[in-house]
């Protein structure tokens, strides 16, 4: 995906040289590396509702347990997708309106 000032491809000790580079401009309280832009791309697609399996293929990984260490996701993530998916609150929220 991404290309070096060869036009050949870019090694991870080179995107992590370019990543630290840039990150070091900036005062962060984390340790900036490509892995936190994976996972970060990973939490925030799920965020806006993507598909699970998808966001599996996409990284690349066999099974859907293997995301739980990829993605972080807070409290208010997993009410709001319970809220959502959920059969007995979609029936509780139709009963309101």
């Amino acid at each position: 995906m991404f290309i070096n000032e060869h036009g050949k491809r870019l090694s991870y000790a080179g995107l992590l040289r370019r990543v630290h580079r840039h990150a070091g401009r900036v005062t962060l309280d984390v340790t900036v590396t490509p892995h936190t832009f994976r996972r970060s791309c990973a939490t925030e697609m799920i965020r806006a509702g993507a598909n699970l399996y998808h966001v599996k293929d996409l990284l690349g990984h066999e099974t859907l347990d293997t995301l739980r260490h990829y993605v972080k996701l807070n409290v208010e993530d997993i009410r709001e997708t319970l809220r959502r998916c959920h059969p007995r609150e979609r029936a509780e929220e139709k009963a309101e309106s």
